[in-house]
């Protein structure tokens, strides 16, 4: 293994102790995320990491570094695990369009409410590169394409305005305009009734299983929904 490779793994043990301590574990859902200030170089080529500044530590994703540094990176949906290959080059994760169903977009929200459950905050503002209408969401727009992204990865983005109640999906953003410069919700579920979302407010904390009625939304000024299934 070379030396910078070697230097990584280490630092990737130092950092699962410390985050799996007992003090520290007890007290992750008080943290609170901020975006680093500081530059990153990898053998003197400066990197454009999305890194989080969190309890006087930076945080990187793993994908990231295994990009930079070239070790393999996968993940493991069935064992929800995620797996270093040291000896392995990186690969970029692809998403399939077969793969994503409404279960499975299901699924990842409900892995999100157990990692930023309500009242949680989430990184802010979140930085986007699935090209879509957020790319550098804050409040209600950053959370709703963090959720997006996790549940498609890089598939791509379509916007239907004034949508038929039958389009809407799990995962599919709605956004309508309000007072200030809009409101955008994440799909969790639908009934023939209503919708139940998870958003955000201007505070940048999550909330789960609010309600918005379809005869209240269709009445709304720019009601519109962002999907990334296929047509």
């Amino acid at each position: 293994m070379s030396k910078k490779r070697e230097a990584i793994f280490v630092g990737i043990g130092i950092l699962a102790g410390l985050a799996l301590s007992g003090p520290a574990s007890a007290a992750v859902q008080q943290l609170t995320a901020t975006p680093t200030t500081q530059a990153f170089y990898v053998d003197g080529q400066q990197m454009l990491f999305e890194a989080y500044h969190i309890h006087g530590n930076n945080f990187v994703k793993l994908r990231d570094l295994g990009k930079a540094v070239d070790f393999g990176v996968t993940y493991d949906a069935a064992t929800n695990s995620v797996h270093i290959d040291s000896a392995q080059p990186y690969q970029d994760e692809v998403q399939s369009v077969a793969a994503v169903t409404e279960e499975s977009v299901r699924a990842t929200l409900a892995q999100l409410r157990e990692i930023y459950p309500t009242g949680t905050v989430y990184p802010t503002p979140y930085r986007s590169t699935s090209g879509g209408p957020y790319h550098r969401g804050t409040h209600c727009s950053g959370w709703a394409t963090l959720c997006s992204d996790a549940a498609f990865g890089n598939l791509p983005w379509r916007r239907v305005d004034n949508p038929s109640w039958n389009q809407i999906r799990s995962g599919d953003l709605i956004r309508y305009d309000n007072s200030g410069n809009g409101h955008v919700v994440v799909v969790i579920s639908k009934t023939d009734e209503y919708i139940k979302v998870t958003e955000s407010g201007l505070n940048n904390h999550a909330r789960w299983g609010g309600q918005y009625f379809k005869w209240w939304l269709e009445e709304q000024p720019g009601y519109a929904l962002y999907t990334r299934y296929p047509e």
